[in-house]
């Protein structure tokens, strides 16, 4: 597995996939600091990071290491590799490095930023936001990474943003809270409390209850080992 996983990090390497964990963050930082002012820049970063900027970069992620391969017709890589579904899980455990790195990344300049204008959102909750993140969105690499074997990058990068924009800001605040995609923006609120539509939530909010975070942990952390499972068997199969 080390060696399927080293070969996946070299590949990545040199492509914009080896950029883009650090480069999106710096780019949803700068767009907040330059649009909103003051005490709203923390906030407003935080909700664009995780309703758009972050389903990007893990689906762009996620997708290219499996269409760059397909591109090709997997030219070579099944004769010498022993193993695909060693292969597959590599690629999800190089995807889910870049997700953390990426999550990483933005809670440094988070933290940074709160040095400067003041900690709107306190540090540890910035810490917790983003190990969440990480953690809640992880399920969506083997998920996204099937779909671009069956389909392609574009494809998935449209479902994302469907998925976690369109429908997660509008159900994370129901009772439909705990379909996967909605979960991340849900357990934001008691986080660092900032509704899915970027508005600050009064004290005393019902969606301030932390209860869900461990709900939807458990939902997510069990959902990246189905799908991460199935996923591998149906790559196992994958012909040239």
């Amino acid at each position: 597995m080390s060696k399927y996983l080293k070969s996946e990090i070299l590949k990545q390497k040199r492509s914009f996939n080896g950029k883009v964990f650090w480069a999106v963050p710096v780019i949803c930082v700068a767009t907040a600091f330059l649009i909103m002012a003051g005490n709203f820049i923390l906030p407003s970063a935080y909700n664009w990071w995780y309703v758009l900027f972050l389903p990007f970069t893990f689906t762009y992620i996620s997708a290219s290491l499996v269409s760059k391969e397909k591109k090709h017709n997997y030219h070579g890589l099944f004769a010498v590799s022993a193993d695909k579904k060693q292969l597959w899980y590599a690629k999800i455990i190089a995807a889910t490095l870049y997700l953390m790195l990426a999550c990483l990344c933005f809670c440094a300049l988070c933290l940074i930023c709160g040095g400067f204008y003041g900690m709107i959102i306190p540090a540890g909750r910035i810490i917790t936001a983003s190990l969440l993140l990480a953690v809640t969105f992880a399920w969506q690499i083997p998920f996204f990474m099937f779909l671009a074997l069956k389909l392609n990058m574009y494809v998935c990068i449209l479902v994302s943003i469907i998925c976690n924009f369109v429908i997660a800001c509008d159900f994370a605040v129901k009772s439909s809270w705990w379909i996967p995609f909605c979960i991340p923006a849900r357990i934001m609120c008691p986080v660092i409390n900032v509704l899915p539509n970027g508005l600050p939530m009064e004290e005393g909010n019902p969606l301030g209850n932390p209860h869900v975070i461990w709900i939807g942990l458990i939902i997510t952390i069990i959902l990246y080992g189905v799908f991460s499972v199935i996923s591998a068997r149906i790559y196992e199969r994958q012909e040239v």
